[in-house]
């Protein structure tokens, strides 16, 4: 699947159901329940990360793969500004009206390879759910070389990655390896959600953590310290909190 192909799929679940397709698990229909939620996700996930490394200047942060903004609001209230990006217009536009009072965030649509962003501009950047939905390891790359490039000399990375399925179920791993044309029809057949098909939300394989520090270090990041993820089962996610290699020495 190329990159284009990937916005494409967004542009789809944007269109049907935003809420549903960021928040599968808990969306029931709740605006302020969703953004509740992604402030409480920030205190059990960013805030220990801001507590434990204060030297991260708290100027600009950047929410990669930002949907409907609830991650890029809650860095707003912690940086003196935040900007989310995301591959879909529709998910970026939906997010100015939903946030449209607040004037330290701002919404840019990007292309799912490329952040348009200033080159060392970030003071932290921050993912969630969103490297594993990226449906090759190259595009993951791409986005990894991105966050070098956008980050200050002194900025870190906080990034969300799955490092194994969380079922392990003998249907669950045959689609890994089905054509999407038929996932899509057996979804369909079995009333369930076509839009899940697509390699754009199955996402590419997991990562080991060999795996990810080895895409690390090609894209030019050193990985500081790797932490469990205590929003999804044991073992499935892991956070990398990153620098650029190129400074390591005055970090």
């Amino acid at each position: 699947m190329l990159a284009k192909d990937m916005k494409t799929a967004w542009e789809a679940r944007s269109r049907k159901s935003p809420f549903f397709y960021v928040e599968t698990a808990h969306w029931d229909g709740n605006v302020e329940r969703f953004f509740e939620l992604g402030e409480v996700r920030s205190g059990i996930l960013i805030d220990p990360i801001l507590t434990s490394h204060p030297d991260i200047e708290r100027g600009i942060a950047a929410d990669i793969g930002c949907g409907l903004g609830r991650f890029t609001r809650s860095l707003g209230s912690r940086f003196d500004r935040a900007i989310g990006v995301d591959v879909s217009a529709g998910m970026v536009e939906k997010a100015k009206e939903l946030n449209n009072e607040i004037d330290n965030i701002d919404f840019v649509e990007g292309d799912g390879v490329s952040f348009p962003i200033n080159d060392k501009s970030i003071d932290f950047l921050w993912s969630y759910e969103v490297f594993q939905h990226m449906p090759t390891h190259e595009i993951v790359l791409s986005n990894l070389k991105e966050v070098k490039r956008v980050l200050h000399n002194t900025g870190r990375a906080f990034i969300h990655f799955r490092t194994e399925q969380e079922s392990s179920s003998l249907s669950r791993g045959l689609s890994n390896y089905l054509p999407t044309w038929i996932l899509r029809l057996l979804k369909q057949v079995s009333g369930k959600d076509p839009l899940t098909a697509d390699m754009a939300w199955r996402g590419a394989a997991p990562l080991s953590q060999p795996e990810i520090k080895n895409l690390c270090t090609i894209a030019g990041l050193t990985i500081i310290s790797l932490h469990d993820d205590p929003t999804h089962p044991p073992g499935s996610r892991v956070f990398a909190l990153l620098r650029r290699n190129d400074v390591e020495a005055a970090a």
